[in-house]
């Protein structure tokens, strides 16, 4: 709902705004892990849970966007896209011609430097696969967790975000360049093109996953540096598929993702003339090299090895559900559900909160939830979305995300306006202020931990 002030006026005063804030979006041209990839959040929230300092989702936003981003809010949904969308299209990526000073070898090295200078011995490490489960079952274990997938986005002239021919063009050159540089063999890039999650992405910049085939030498470094005598290296392995077109060697471009819509379907709407291939999936799958490479290293150098492997990422979710109620102190008349990279399991281990974390709040993952509470009922359910601006087909609208939930329990909202969701602005600011919150208000004398025996134990429940 737009302020009582004239159209013309309130566009005028947006006009003195946008100059005045308009360098805080300028974009970091260097090519680092683009902060909102799920791979990167994971990373830095167990940081955070680890350290306790952090600012969780803000890390991604620059200092004088609030401002802009608070006066958004008061225009209406389609005026809210717009902005957001001339955001991105100066601070999404980086420009191409950074690819010339890139180094392969900068993107695990910035991993283990979340960890800190002279990081303690740990009596875990946890390494593979990312996703919002695996950062809460790290910050249980007060274990770094080690990604094998950084997602870098790499800034192109506006395309039409359905024209999959440019946006394959742009990026074959794109993994072609990367893949030439040294240490390029020890790596696969997927070119990651999803017009319907996606679009604003995909109209700005082509979106690149870097995934590691091999233990970069700063992990091993790290594992023999870090990991306590007798300490456990814990490798998340998960196989979830996706069909994916073979652009090159170790060269890739996948259609879609993970949500309500097939593979098949987004096949049907977009489609190339290669050939297509059964893999790991971009953003949750972990290649098979990489494991292998972790298993070998295990085995040289004496470290226990605990694998888990699922096919989905939601199986992870439940894991760690299960872990949460294996903590002494774990609140279990009480549940918070969290999506894609709106977490911070800081807050869950400072809280006893236990999390089921989703995937993203597309209508797969509803149903996924329904399944869950299925025969539960808790005092408080703690529901945080993400703000998607994409309007995508498949979003599951928050009447039902609400009609579910309250038919098992009372709902508390994090850093959602219902008003405004999906386009919801000021969503991660409302976000971390609701966590901060939540912390001061609930924390625990001592915050939950999870031994790996225990971890083991709830494993050997499912065998």
């Amino acid at each position: 709902m737009m302020m009582n002030a004239p159209y013309p006026t309130a566009i005028c005063v947006l006009i003195v705004l946008v100059g005045s804030t308009g360098p805080a979006f300028a974009a970091d041209d260097r090519i680092v892990p683009l902060c909102f990839d799920s791979g990167t959040r994971v990373v830095c929230e167990v940081a955070e849970a680890l350290s306790g300092e952090g600012r969780s989702i803000l890390e991604c936003y620059p200092p004088g966007s609030r401002a802009f981003l608070w006066f958004l809010s008061l225009f209406p949904e389609r005026t809210r896209i717009a902005g957001i969308e001339w955001g991105m299209s100066l601070s999404l990526g980086a420009p191409r011609r950074e690819l010339a000073g890139f180094e392969i070898s900068s993107l695990p090295e910035w991993c283990v430097s979340q960890y800190g200078p002279g990081a303690e011995k740990y009596d875990a490490i946890v390494i593979g696969s990312p996703n919002g489960a695996v950062a809460h079952l790290s910050a249980l274990l007060r274990a770094p967790f080690l990604t094998s997938s950084f997602g870098l986005a790499i800034r192109h002239r506006p395309i039409d975000p359905d024209d999959i021919g440019s946006y394959a063009a742009i990026g074959s050159e794109l993994a072609e360049e990367i893949l030439k540089k040294p240490g390029g063999s020890s790596i696969e890039v997927i070119d990651h093109y999803d017009p319907i999650h996606d679009r604003p992405l995909v109209r700005y910049a082509n979106f690149l996953r870097v995934k590691l085939l091999d233990l970069p030498d700063s992990y091993r470094s790290f594992i023999r540096d870090n990991l306590a005598a007798g300490g456990r290296l814990i490798l998340i392995d998960c196989s979830y598929p996706w069909p994916e077109y073979r652009v090159a060697e170790r060269s890739y471009l996948q259609v879609g993702g993970l949500g309500a819509i097939s593979p098949e379907e987004y096949l049907e709407r977009y489609n190339l003339d290669l050939p297509l291939e059964e893999r790991r999936e971009s953003e949750w799958g972990s290649p098979e090299e990489f494991a292998s490479s972790v298993r070998s290293f295990a085995e040289e150098n004496g470290i226990d090895l605990l694998e888990i492997g699922y096919d989905r990422p939601e199986d992870y979710s439940l894991l760690t559900y299960r872990a949460y109620l294996a903590c002494p102190g774990a609140r279990e008349e009480d549940l918070m559900i969290d999506s894609f990279n709106y977490q911070n399991p800081r807050t869950n281990i400072e809280t006893g909160i236990p999390a089921l974390w989703l995937p993203f709040d597309t209508e797969d993952t509803l149903a996924f939830a329904e399944e869950f509470l299925r025969g539960k009922t808790f005092s408080r359910i703690y529901l945080t979305l993400v703000p998607s601006f994409a309007g995508s087909e498949d979003t599951a609208s928050i009447e039902d995300w609400m009609e579910l939930l309250s038919s098992h329990g009372e709902v508390f909202l994090l850093g959602i306006d219902p008003d405004a969701f999906p386009a919801d602005t000021l969503a991660p600011f409302d976000f971390v202020r609701d966590m901060n919150r939540l912390r001061e208000e609930r924390r625990l004398p001592v915050p939950l931990f999870l031994d790996v025996d225990d971890l083991i134990r709830i494993l050997s429940c499912e065998e």
